[in-house]
């Protein structure tokens, strides 16, 4: 059986307008007289090509005042004009775009925030210990296997070391997201190549093969330094 459709909420309007949202609530929860303190109607207030012109929520909205009575509606009404009515035009082509790709009896089978996992990725904190027991390695046999090499426990000492912040840059550095993949870390595979010995030169991330690029770099200091730095002033494309 196909879910119902989700409207908007108070909390979800929360997100896009903090203020706007919290003013709507003390609407709701405000003792006494609505119409005399308030004194609005039934319109939306948005700003077009730089004016502020007002939108009528229903039918005749402009002559139509908000009471203790109807200020529910009034709210609700307002949600869904800013986060549905207003914004349909430019959705729509979205929508097909979308149901185009993901279409199908299946997709009716998850709630939004499901589908949102499924597309941006997981939240969570990072786990960096199973990161690094499916990655891959490429180029580091001198001296041994890539479990041997000083840079590659460097390179995972760095990335578990670091702030939740910090872990979340690196990650999109290497594969385009700050985010997990919604089926988990085992599903993301990280390649660490070695690039030559010794440099000046910084790490490369290939985002489209989930790879990181280093160097054989001489001492933890050295790798940390080049890393930060490549992934402060890296800038490309990303799903946040």
């Amino acid at each position: 059986m196909a879910r119902p459709s989700a409207s908007p909420t108070l909390a979800d309007l929360a997100e896009f307008r903090p203020s706007l949202a919290l003013g709507l609530q003390q609407l709701l929860e405000y003792e006494g007289d609505v119409q005399e303190t308030f004194c609005r109607d039934f319109v939306a207030d948005i700003d077009r090509y730089g004016q502020s012109v007002q939108a009528p929520l229903c039918p005749s909205g402009e002559q139509k005042a908000v009471t203790n009575a109807n200020r529910a509606e009034f709210v609700e009404l307002y949600v869904k004009y800013l986060l549905d009515v207003s914004v349909s035009r430019q959705f729509e082509p979205f929508k097909r775009g979308f149901f185009s790709v993901c279409g199908g009896n299946a997709l009716s089978l998850f709630r939004p925030e499901e589908i949102e996992l499924l597309v941006r990725g997981s939240d969570e904190p990072l786990d960096v210990a199973t990161l690094r027991a499916v990655a891959i390695y490429d180029g580091w046999k001198k001296g041994g296997g890539p479990a041997d090499d000083a840079v590659i426990a460097w390179f995972w000492e760095l990335f578990e070391e670091s702030a939740t912040r910090e872990q979340k840059a690196l990650l999109s550095f290497i594969t385009g997201s700050d985010r997990l993949p919604a089926m988990g870390a085992t599903s993301l595979i990280i390649k660490v190549t070695c690039l030559g010995d010794d440099t000046t030169r910084f790490p490369i991330a290939r985002t489209c093969f989930n790879m990181i690029g280093l160097y054989r770099y001489g001492s933890k200091e050295a790798l940390q330094n080049k890393l930060l730095r490549a992934v402060a002033e890296s800038e490309g494309f990303g799903i946040k």
